[in-house]
């Protein structure tokens, strides 16, 4: 009876092994039988045993749930993301089965297809799981536009899939997966900028004010004062001298935060700039009146534009 290969297997499987792999490596049933009433292992999913010592985490869940299934579970959509660190509301695990696969899991939603090509799987904390581009493609398929831009974000900004890789392999799967089209669309928006947003808020800001048409703010834009000190305004309006600053009380956490927020507007009213705050609350429960306060502000002429000076517009002399 080899207890060491079975303890070093159930290392790697986060703790865990099945009833197949008990008996293979020498321990009877009614050994392991006598381990699960004493406490030493329990039951966490049909034929699927956890080391009682060994930490609850959300890998070994996910983990629990392939070792059920068996061979040809991937973890994908919303629990793939997570693992990838993208931030989303927890959620029942998901997993990509075989289309002929029977089993029926509760709590766990599976969606089933052709198996999937080993180009968009990847071991990762010692799970299966869909790559970051693939990620995305599946998530295109149960989230809503916004919730969709604000992750594709993330996954720029974080360097877990840039949007012209996810774009390559969309175009490269026939027919277009579900949410194919809106995710496109998506994507062709971030081609027409060369860094990512922020955070969702700004996402939010972004696509709320491209409902403006023209002009379009330039977002991340860099300044320079008078001292010579470097800055960057969220959106800005350069030709109206308006700049849109995304005010989010998480980044407030501290004093300083505070502090710092408050002297780059100073210095941006300094170079003539009007600076336009806009919270979380504004864009998702007064969207139509902040619309109207930006059309307002566009409209306003100033005397004297701002003197801001950046890479792409040297300050007049």
């Amino acid at each position: 009876m080899s207890f060491s290969a079975l303890a070093a297997l159930a290392a790697k499987q986060h703790g865990l092994m099945t009833h197949e792999q008990a008996i293979t490596h020498g321990l009877s049933r009614t050994k392991l039988s006598r381990l699960v009433r004493s406490g030493v292992w329990q039951q966490v999913r049909p034929r699927v045993f956890r080391r009682a010592a060994a930490t609850q985490t959300d890998e070994q869940a996910l983990k629990a749930v392939c070792l059920w299934h068996g061979e040809g579970a991937v973890v994908s959509h919303r629990s793939a993301a997570r693992l990838h660190g993208l931030i989303l509301d927890k959620s029942d695990p998901e997993l990509t089965v075989p289309l002929k696969a029977s089993i029926q899991i509760p709590d766990v939603t599976l969606h089933r297809r052709k198996p999937l090509d080993p180009d968009d799987v990847k071991e990762l904390r010692g799970l299966s799981v869909t790559k970051g581009a693939r990620t995305l493609i599946d998530l295109a398929s149960c989230l809503d536009e916004e919730t969709l831009a604000i992750v594709v974000e993330e996954a720029w900004r974080k360097r877990i899939a840039a949007p012209d890789w996810v774009a390559r392999r969309l175009k490269e799967l026939k027919p277009l997966p579900q949410g194919g089209r809106v995710l496109s669309e998506i994507l062709a928006d971030c081609s027409t900028r060369k860094t990512p947003l922020e955070s969702a808020l700004e996402v939010r800001v972004w696509r709320l004010m491209l409902e403006l048409g023209s002009p379009r703010p330039i977002p991340n834009y860099e300044f320079t004062d008078a001292w010579g000190q470097p800055g960057r305004i969220d959106f800005a309006f350069p030709e109206q001298s308006l700049a849109i600053e995304c005010d989010g009380y998480e980044h407030h956490g501290v004093r300083e935060a505070f502090d710092d927020d408050r002297l780059r507007t100073a210095r941006l009213v300094a170079l003539g700039w009007r600076v336009m705050p806009i919270t979380w609350k504004h864009v998702t429960e007064q969207r139509t009146k902040v619309l109207a306060r930006i059309k307002e502000a566009l409209a306003f002429r100033v005397t004297q534009p701002g003197s801001a000076t950046t890479a792409r517009r040297p300050p007049p002399k």
